[in-house]
């Protein structure tokens, strides 16, 4: 096998490619959503000082994941003298060549055991971006029903939900990410505006810090955590968007766009919660905009402009899916010739699908916590740990070397999110239905799940 072969370096040979700029913009919007306007209620089960620094903390470990992740990946394209592999190829070939004790999993590396089913990487991925999608159409629907109660008659909440189909069809029909850049740039303007909105009215009458919490309890400590990790996580985008760059070799590193972009993203996401909470304390709702009173012109402006920036970037997170369920399984299916209509046709029915999900759930928010919780632990923290392990282990590095100790940490970091954040997403999910009683409300976690 040749290893002269480099997918890192060098400009690559895409239709479309994505300029540096380009990922910067795309990789904030896909990351700043509607999990920000939750954030000052994450901080109230931290408190100010740890929320600030567990923020910061909690982001490294992730944006320092997805830097092993794509150097993995780099790794085995480069011996393997391949271009561009998937997440899930990169998975199989890592367990096919890793410890002799994981390659008896190769067969099962895009099938992760679960006891109901299968699961495959692609699976998690397009579960994950598939629900995100949902909610963002929940949001849509729930704010622009606020502004419509205010202003004109009281229509039913699936109305506007059905009403959001056929813009939504329209923006889904870009096929290229390259094309969605000018949607997430008018986006990240209206969320800045919408956001500025918001901290207008919070610092009209701030009382003193002294108030608020420097630390809370360390039971409430998960809470902070699920709420951070899955309001700011997006693999799927992350890799897709790494796979669209033109330069690719400027993407990694403490300099390199993705760690630029989360910065901006984490200072965005640590400010908004302190001073969310600084205002409110635990009086804050789920979404900041609830507790900002309805009859305000600001408060309503706010409204509209987040809920045009969600829709702008719905196009963005369901590239995804459309990029797992297209590519790697329908596109073979078809002649070339019926190739571009049939995809067409599985955008819409993509979008009809969200849609149809919101209108049959309307509570949605409260099952995608336990999805985001087993998908984002397992795509974001563990594969990543599992498939750099056996890359190292092809170098011959041994089980006492820092990288390896790394790969330990990010798995059982992973499985610890994984089994935390699913047993707060069951215990809400038994609340909500009446299961658990008041007395043990302080063990609910509450999320938007982005």
């Amino acid at each position: 096998m040749s290893t002269n072969f480099d997918p890192h370096f060098g400009k690559r040979d895409i239709e479309s490619p994505i300029t540096n700029v380009d990922a910067f913009i795309s990789i904030i919007k896909c990351s700043i959503g509607t999990g920000c306007l939750e954030m000052p209620r994450a901080f109230c089960n931290a408190g100010w000082l740890n929320g600030l620094i567990g923020t910061f903390v909690i982001g490294f470990i992730m944006v320092y994941s997805i830097n092993v992740l794509i150097i993995a990946m780099y790794e085995i394209s480069k011996v393997h003298d391949l271009r561009l592999l998937s997440y899930p190829e990169c998975m199989r070939i890592a367990l096919e060549e890793g410890p002799i004790c994981l390659r008896m999993l190769s067969p099962l590396a895009e099938q992760v055991l679960h006891p109901c089913a299968l699961f495959t990487v692609n699976f998690f991925m397009c579960l994950y971006h598939f629900g995100v999608c949902c909610v963002y159409i929940l949001f849509i629907a729930d704010n622009l029903k606020q502004l419509g109660d205010a202003f004109y008659q009281q229509w039913s909440y699936n109305l506007y939900v059905i009403g959001l189909t056929g813009p939504l069809v329209s923006l889904f029909m870009i096929r290229s990410l390259k094309s969605l850049v000018p949607f997430s740039m008018l986006a990240n303007v209206m969320v800045i505006t919408g956001f500025s909105c918001i901290l207008i009215y919070i610092f009209e009458d701030l009382p003193p810090l002294s108030d608020r919490k420097m630390f809370n309890t360390i039971r409430k400590y998960p809470l902070f955590f699920g709420t951070v990790l899955f309001s700011m996580e997006s693999v799927g985008v992350i890799i897709a968007i790494e796979h669209e760059m033109a330069n690719p070799n400027d993407y990694l590193g403490c300099t390199g766009i993705l760690s630029l972009a989360s910065l901006f993203t984490l200072i965005v996401y640590a400010g908004f919660g302190f001073v969310g909470y600084w205002r409110f304390g635990c009086q804050a709702y789920g979404s900041i905009t609830l507790n900002m009173p309805s009859d305000m012109l600001i408060s309503r402006l706010a409204k509209l402009l987040l809920a045009l920036a969600i829709f702008l970037t719905y196009g963005l997170q369901g590239y995804v899916v459309v990029d797992v369920l297209w590519h790697y399984y329908l596109e073979d299916m078809f002649d070339e010739e019926y190739r571009q209509i049939l995809e067409y046709n599985t955008r819409c029915a993509i979008v009809l699908s969200t849609v149809l999900v919101a209108v049959f759930s309307p509570d949605i928010s409260i099952f995608l916590p336990l999805v985001g919780a087993f998908c984002l632990s397992i795509l974001s923290f563990v594969l990543p740990g599992l498939m750099d392990l056996c890359v190292i282990y092809t170098k011959g590095h041994r089980i006492t070397s820092s990288k390896f100790l790394r790969d330990i940490f990010l798995i059982i970091f992973g499985v610890s999110g994984c089994i935390a954040g699913t047993w707060e997403a069951i215990i809400t999910i038994k609340k909500d239905y009446g299961y658990i009683n008041e007395g043990n409300q302080s063990l609910l976690y509450y999320s938007y799940f982005l």
